[in-house]
């Protein structure tokens, strides 16, 4: 088998569960959500997925009552898409099937009927699923996600309580560094490099440009462009280096600094102190971070509200216990 197909095969189980068929109807019942039927081989189908999945997990009684919860969550949007007269189309499922096949990188037929058969499946297995997928997304996007308001006073008072946490900037420094290298091993080497660093500090102290000395003189990777390391936060670098750079107070040009196999010349051009990136700047990433979490808010209110609503009753002893000491 095709490597590509392989890697499609097991993620691909992932997807909702196919509906109960015909053939299923006589078949061992484990819950009821109005007059729709979760059956046993669908609840197995759907926990053989999670047990042998790409992110396995244990067979448990909580990953029974988790699958159960599940299936139990999409029979009652299922019922809410009835009521709405909300449906995928099938241009939708359509490209919801290309999409799959890219993402797979499934360029023939054979390739892709091939990955499908690993998951016991066919073409048409697939658009059921795409077409159950795509219609509860539908109801969710219409119920929960369109109704989540979320406003400015909202998002402020959010940047307040998470801006030390999420948006501190350090204070930084706009550096320019020379850099000269020396064995550690070589007492003589040293000393000429250290030599070489005075050259170019008194160069400098001439008044001969920063850049051009340290294109002449600097041994570092910034060299080629003047030793501009650009806009460099306090504890980017090592701490000899860091406590030069962001010396109080300020110094425009501070002390060498002589590490165990370099020396180092700066130039710090400007600096900026420490604060907060500002809330323009953030307020999409607090409009998500706030969405995450009020939606996850808002649709369990809302599954408990067509839970409460629904005739939910499950058969099978075990899990109807478990139900039991979860309420």
């Amino acid at each position: 088998m095709n490597a590509r197909v392989k890697a499609f095969a097991i993620p691909l189980m992932l997807l909702v569960s196919l509906p109960a068929t015909a053939a299923e109807v006589v078949e061992k019942i484990v819950a009821r959500v109005n007059d729709r039927l979760i059956t046993n081989s669908e609840f197995h189908k759907r926990i053989d997925t999670m047990v042998h999945g790409p992110k396995p997990v244990s067979d448990s009684p909580g990953l029974r009552q988790n699958v159960l919860d599940d299936l139990i969550k999409e029979k009652l949007i299922e019922e809410r898409a009835k009521e709405l007269s909300v449906a995928a189309t099938d241009a939708e499922v359509e490209e919801a099937v290309e999409r799959v096949k890219r993402q797979y990188n499934l360029a023939t037929d054979a390739e892709f009927d091939a990955a499908l058969a690993q998951s016991s499946m066919n073409r048409d297995d697939l658009k059921k699923q795409m077409r159950q997928t795509i219609t509860i997304q539908k109801v969710i996007g219409r119920d929960v996600t369109s109704k989540l308001d979320i406003s400015d006073d909202m998002l402020r008072l959010e940047y307040e309580r998470q801006k030390e946490t999420l948006y501190k900037v350090p204070e930084q420094g706009r550096v320019y560094e020379i850099v000269i290298r020396f064995s550690p091993t070589d007492p003589i080497g040293r000393e000429k490099a250290l030599a070489r660093l005075e050259q170019a500090r008194a160069k400098i102290s001439a008044g001969t440009p920063f850049p051009d000395v340290a294109r002449e003189y600097s041994e570092g990777n910034a060299a080629s462009r003047g030793g501009d390391l650009g806009m460099v936060s306090r504890g980017e670098l090592l701490p000899a280096l860091d406590a030069a750079v962001f010396a109080d107070p300020p110094q425009e040009f501070p002390p060498p600094v002589i590490l165990a196999a370099s020396a180092h010349l700066f130039r710090v051009a400007e600096r900026k102190p420490a604060g907060y990136k500002p809330f323009e700047a953030v307020s999409e990433d607090l409009k998500k971070r706030i969405g995450e979490s009020l939606y996850d808010k808002r649709f369990n209110e809302y599954i408990d509200k067509l839970r409460r609503e629904a005739f939910v009753k499950i058969y099978d002893p075990e899990l109807a216990k478990l139900e039991e000491k979860k309420s």
